[in-house]
């Protein structure tokens, strides 16, 4: 039995702070949060490709090889959603079929068409930062002619800052 008499009060207010802490979570510093939603802005966007194989008796109709990393920078438009340029080939035009980009986790699957071929359909999952991301994509190919493949890539990228200005575009009055 224990005798609050002779307790010392430094002693219970230890004893109260510690239970009270048992099941409350750890404070996430705001600093380290991922902002809401993807960032926009220019990145450098290094892309693995960890496999790729063709799906048909063709050459895989991709600029990418097997176990090659190419890098390019891509201004990436604002938006509720990562913008698809960040993932896909140049030339790509695509839809999203699934989209989940919030709070540092990216879970996206698009559908994109690309120019004389057919469709590309790219699945994309991992994390992001107010700086970086890194996913992991498996991308399956459905052409009307050959070139079929299937691929996974790692894909990284750093944010450069803000788009430049595009040439020739109206720029807002000032005052």
């Amino acid at each position: 039995m224990i005798h609050f008499r002779k307790m010392n009060i430094p002693v219970l207010a230890a004893f109260a702070v510690t239970l009270a802490a048992c099941g409350a979570e750890a404070p996430v510093a705001k600093d380290n949060a991922p902002p809401a939603t993807f960032p926009a802005g220019e990145w450098e966007v290094s892309t693995l490709t960890e496999t790729l194989k063709g799906a048909d008796r063709d050459a895989p109709a991709t600029i990418h090889k097997a176990g090659a990393t190419s890098v390019a920078k891509v201004c990436a438009a604002p938006g509720p959603k990562p913008d698809p340029a960040l993932f896909v080939e140049a030339g790509d035009k695509c839809t999203a079929d699934a989209a989940y980009a919030r709070n540092g986790r990216v879970n996206l699957a698009y559908k994109c068409d690309r120019p004389g071929k057919g469709m590309v359909m790219p699945t994309i999952d991992g994390k992001y930062d107010a700086t970086t991301f890194e996913v992991a994509t498996a991308v399956g190919s459905y052409f009307t002619g050959l070139g079929d493949y299937v691929m996974t890539q790692r894909i990284k990228g750093k944010r450069l800052g803000d788009c430049a200005p595009v040439a020739g575009a109206a720029t807002p009055p000032a005052g």
